[in-house]
């Protein structure tokens, strides 16, 4: 697989319900040995200091970050946004209440005033927009002043071991998203192309680093030891951008 040229993903939207349904159920398979979303939830809260008020997910599917987060930091109030109105319908249906709000938008539009939210968080979904610096821009205009921003990604300059190893566990799973993996993998944005995009946007505050796997990984996040390969290869594909206003 040729990582080393950026190759945007297929025009299609995960807009079918059914299709949109075996996505989340090949999630819950996988949860079942170790949890993306609490993976995630840790590494936001360790990285940006927040303990009440309002948060955005950008591009928030079926709503899985929201949920664990909540479970967390009572005190937060959560907004998922995503254009797929399957994955706003599901997530409506499995996690919707006064707390917590899906809403079908496009990241490059977001329709709230600006300085509307304490935290902004996207997960695994930068690779999937057309105007990435838009979105940049229009993240931290809905942000608050000295708010966060916290998003990850996977980065295309991860090691073909790396991706390879994803591929097969994937498809072990769910063989469609072994194939939106492959997909996206090769969608996806190194640190230095995103420092390029955020120059574009006029942010100047932020910080970027590859996601490591330590020496306490399995203790700190609670993850059985035979499930190492594929946790840890989680972390070793991605980057990681906060930015602060």
């Amino acid at each position: 697989m040729n990582l080393k040229k950026r190759i945007p993903e297929p025009e299609q939207e995960m807009e079918g319900y059914k299709e949109v349904k075996s996505f989340f159920e090949a999630h819950k398979k996988r949860r079942k040995k170790w949890d993306i979303y609490d993976l995630v939830s840790r590494d936001i809260l360790k990285n940006i200091p927040i303990k009440r008020g309002k948060v955005l997910d950008v591009g928030c599917g079926y709503g899985g970050l929201m949920n664990q987060l909540s479970l967390y930091k009572k005190d937060l109030n959560f907004v998922g946004i995503d254009f797929s109105q399957a994955m706003i319908k599901l997530g409506k249906k499995l996690y919707g209440n006064k707390k917590m709000n899906f809403l079908y938008m496009s990241a490059d539009n977001l329709r709230f005033k600006d300085d509307t939210f304490d935290a902004v968080v996207c997960k695994d979904t930068f690779h999937h927009f057309k105007n990435p610096v838009k979105v940049l821009k229009e993240m931290f205009r809905v942000l608050k002043k000295r708010g966060y921003i916290y998003v990850t990604d996977l980065r295309r300059d991860a090691s073909e071991e790396i991706v390879y190893q994803t591929i097969q566990i994937d498809s072990e799973l769910n063989i469609e998203n072994a194939i939106l993996y492959a997909d996206s993998i090769r969608a996806s944005y190194t640190i230095p192309e995103m420092k390029k995009m955020l120059k574009r946007a006029g942010i100047i505050n932020y910080k970027t680093f590859e996601l490591k796997v330590g020496k306490n990984f399995l203790k700190d996040y609670k993850i059985n030891k035979k499930y190492f390969l594929s946790a840890s290869n989680y972390r070793k594909d991605k980057w990681v951008l906060i930015i602060r206003k």
